[in-house]
């Protein structure tokens, strides 16, 4: 299959006590992460820190407002069965007892996505498939709200600079690598999900950009965006809806894990 993937599933999650963090990561990427990959119908998928320094400089809101880990997943076309057999495989571990984060972690948000446009930065030469599974450094999350109220006409226009402006400027900054844009599909959600904690029924329009970093700080890319003298800065910034989330995430090392170490009691639940 060569197909570019158009669902994503993103969500952030936040773990209570810092003690827990190695036992979390150990679980998500030993365990959690190969078996949904394993998955028919499952792309590709990465999981991503927001660092206490990424924390500092990111603007954040709502239910983006304090989370530590963020999961991005892409889903081959029809996604409905590959999303179903995926929900069912959170199940099933359940019940195996393979769920170390049940009360471990909090979810203050999850939720799927329709691809609204990708570009690839000129110097990448793969398909827009394939740069799904290319090495990043890091991954700049842009998130803007919606509400109910905007016309219809309003939302398209929105989404037309994204696909027209926003992206395609994106992938000419230096450190970038590969950029989507991606509209809320509340209706691609499982029904096993509708009441999960997470698993937002908020009625406002989420408009999400992703920008890959290669070989580069995540957060210094952040910051060449943030620059109002730069070339790329009128299409960038002027922006409508409600911010709930401008930040620099940084790519996860398996056995890496210490970034929160000095938040807990020295040596609890280490991973060595």
């Amino acid at each position: 299959m060569s197909t570019a993937p158009n669902t994503a599933f993103l969500s952030m999650s936040r773990v209570v006590e810092p003690q827990h963090h190695r036992t979390v990561n150990a679980w998500h990427q030993l365990d959690h992460r190969p078996e949904n990959l394993a998955l028919p119908g499952v792309t590709t998928g990465e999981r991503f820190v927001l660092t206490p320094r990424g924390r500092e400089i990111a603007t954040a809101a709502g239910s983006f407002d304090n989370f530590h880990y963020a999961n991005l997943y892409w889903f081959d076309d029809p996604a409905g069965p590959a999303i179903d057999t995926w929900a069912a495989l959170a199940e099933s571990t359940f019940r195996e007892g393979r769920r170390p984060d049940i009360g471990l972690l909090e979810r203050p948000y999850m939720g799927f996505f329709q691809r609204v446009a990708s570009a690839i930065a000129p110097h990448v030469r793969v398909t827009p498939r394939a740069v799904c599974f290319r090495p990043v450094t890091g991954m700049l999350l842009h998130v803007r709200a919606f509400g109910p109220g905007l016309a219809r006409a309003e939302l398209h226009e929105q989404l037309r600079r994204e696909a027209e402006t926003v992206v395609p400027t994106l992938v000419g900054v230096p450190g970038v690598s590969a950029a989507w844009s991606l509209v809320s599909a509340p209706e691609l959600a499982p029904p096993l999900w509708q009441s999960r904690e997470g698993a937002t029924s908020e009625e406002d329009t989420l408009i999400v950009t992703l920008t890959a970093v290669e070989d580069a700080d995540p957060s210094h890319v952040l910051s060449l965006l943030s620059d109002p003298a730069a070339e790329w800065a009128a299409a960038l910034h002027e922006r409508s809806g409600t911010l709930l989330f401008d930040g620099a995430l940084e790519t996860i090392t398996p056995w890496r894990w210490d970034w929160f170490d000095g938040d807990g009691t020295p040596g609890d639940d280490r991973h060595e």
